[in-house]
């Protein structure tokens, strides 16, 4: 869920390791040259792609086409070039289903579900990861099946944890590890994947705050030595942040964040992204209000970048999958000239489809951000000292300077009282307990707040409400109706309509964007 929630990344890593393949090859050069390619620097795409296009191009076996379309998908992935990573994941998917191996058509289907995950695109990933486990019940007892069945209480784990089933996720990586522990010797790539569960075990723990639990298993983590993704440990200190902010000890979550920044080797950038927001808030909670400003700009900026090439990489997956579909039906002996033309529609439409969604949600994001800053910005400013009210431009000739002045003040004890969540409230009775007469306030009301009395009562019981979820994360939790009643409103839709009003956005989409903001992760 969080792509970028608090901690929120733990590594999105690719689902297979290297896959054993036949030595029925014409050339035994072939074989040198995929060690040559498994020996370089798993960054290096440039020269992991050059080989593994020719190893590609010459071999004639199937399971070492499908071990280099994976090696060259990881390569890519781990640069980031998430939209040219799932092309390739396709073509394994492609080789894996042609030879009717299960035991790679589940890693395929495992990898896919995986970037699904990584994109937040949970029910495709779900649909995937569903595949891969029916797979793995026809593989025979052993290791493979093990090492699978741990790969996929991961996967299913990710999948709860980001749809915020915390508890649920928590199980699935305790069963993940299970499976690994049965492994007798674990290989490099096998020791990643326990010490990603042992991960996941301490950041669930994170989110069901049991903080004790969730230290534990993250300093484990540390512990164990892990050759094949070193990057691994800065997702377990942006979690530990997490947990010393969670004790108030916000010095050194700043000073635990601040390594990974530091570090040479750090170029993660949907984890930079969520650090620096991170940073904001505890540099926030020290009222250092200069490195809050720096570093919630410097998240705003790069999380618009990532915003793009999620964008990117969605519609290459989008394109990957419905061309496999397009290219079945080519092959089929039913194959229809119309009936292609029609699914060819139905991508189009698709694809404008997730063009509008996912503008949609950019818009979304920005009236949130909008909504939060404006939030902010009023904490701020309750905070300074307040200047004398200039009321002689704006006194009304009805009403002296000194009864607006007073009025004025009454209003402000009034905001600050909350007494605005009576659902009983109305001009008159408000009149009354201000000691004025309804013309007088419903006047000043109108003059100073430039709205008129159910416009100032409605907007201060949404921003009260706003400030509930934003502030106290239980607020996640609960349903509309149960925030409807608590900010004023008797009614559930009413409340409805009069939040997008205010904020430009629905209950429930300011609700997902929270709980991104507040750290759903992985």
């Amino acid at each position: 869920m969080i792509r970028v929630f608090s901690g929120l990344f733990f590594l999105a890593s690719l689902f297979s390791g290297h896959v054993g393949y036949s030595q029925n090859m014409p050339q035994k050069k072939l074989d040198s040259i995929q060690e040559v390619l498994y020996a370089l620097d798993k960054k290096d795409t440039t020269q992991i792609v050059k080989l593994g296009l020719y190893i590609i191009k010459h071999t004639a076996s199937d399971k070492q086409r499908y071990a280099i379309f994976q090696k060259v998908s990881e390569s890519y992935f781990r640069t980031n070039e998430v939209d040219k990573s799932i092309a390739y994941l396709f073509k394994a998917k492609d080789v894996a289903e042609k030879i009717e191996d299960p035991e790679l058509m589940a890693q395929a289907y495992g990898s896919i579900a995986n970037q699904y995950s990584f994109m937040n695109l949970n029910d495709n990933a779900r649909a995937y990861l569903d595949r891969a486990i029916e797979q793995i019940e026809k593989i025979p007892n052993g290791e493979k099946k093990y090492r699978l069945k741990g790969l996929s209480a991961l996967e299913l784990g990710k999948h709860d944890f980001n749809s915020a089933h915390y508890k649920a996720a928590n199980g699935n990586y305790l069963q993940a590890l299970r499976e690994f522990k049965k492994i007798e010797n674990l290989s490099e790539i096998d020791r990643y994947h326990y010490r990603r569960a042992v991960y996941n075990i301490g950041n669930s723990y994170y989110y069901l705050n049991e903080a004790d639990s969730s230290e534990a298993y993250l300093h484990q983590a540390l512990g164990i030595k892990d050759e094949y993704s070193p990057e691994l440990k800065y997702y377990i200190y942006s979690t530990l942040s997490e947990v010393y902010a969670f004790r108030k000890n916000h010095q050194r979550a700043i000073d635990t964040l601040q390594v990974v920044l530091q570090s040479p080797n750090f170029n993660i950038p949907n984890l930079e992204s969520e650090i620096y927001l991170n940073l904001s808030k505890n540099y926030k909670s020290l009222g250092d209000n200069n490195e809050y400003i720096n570093y919630n700009e410097a998240y705003l900026e790069l999380n618009e970048r990532l915003k793009s090439e999620d964008l990117k990489a969605i519609n290459k997956a989008f394109t990957e999958e419905h061309k496999g579909l397009v290219n079945s039906i080519t092959k089929s002996k039913e194959k229809n000239q119309w009936l292609i033309y029609g699914i060819i529609g139905l991508v189009f439409v698709g694809f404008c489809g997730v063009i509008y969604f996912v503008k949609k949600k950019k818009e979304d994001q920005k009236k949130y951000q909008t909504v939060v800053s404006r939030l902010e910005n009023q904490i701020l400013i309750s905070t300074q000292k307040d200047s004398d009210v200039d009321t002689d431009s704006k006194t009304i000739n009805a009403i002296s300077t000194a009864t607006e002045a007073d009025l004025l003040e009454k209003l402000k004890k009034f905001e600050s009282s909350e007494k605005f969540r009576n659902p009983k409230i109305t001009l008159s009775t408000m009149a009354v307990q201000l000691k004025t007469n309804p013309t007088y306030l419903s006047t000043v009301i109108k003059m100073h707040k430039d709205q008129n009395f159910n416009t100032y009562i409605n907007e201060l019981r949404i921003n009260y409400i706003c400030r509930k979820i934003h502030s106290y994360p239980k607020y996640l939790d609960y349903k509309i109706s149960y925030l409807a009643e608590e900010s004023g409103f008797i009614s559930h839709s009413t409340f409805s309509t009069i939040f997008k009003n205010v904020t430009g956005i629905s209950p429930s989409v300011f609700l997902r964007e929270e709980v991104k903001q507040q750290g759903k992760k992985t």
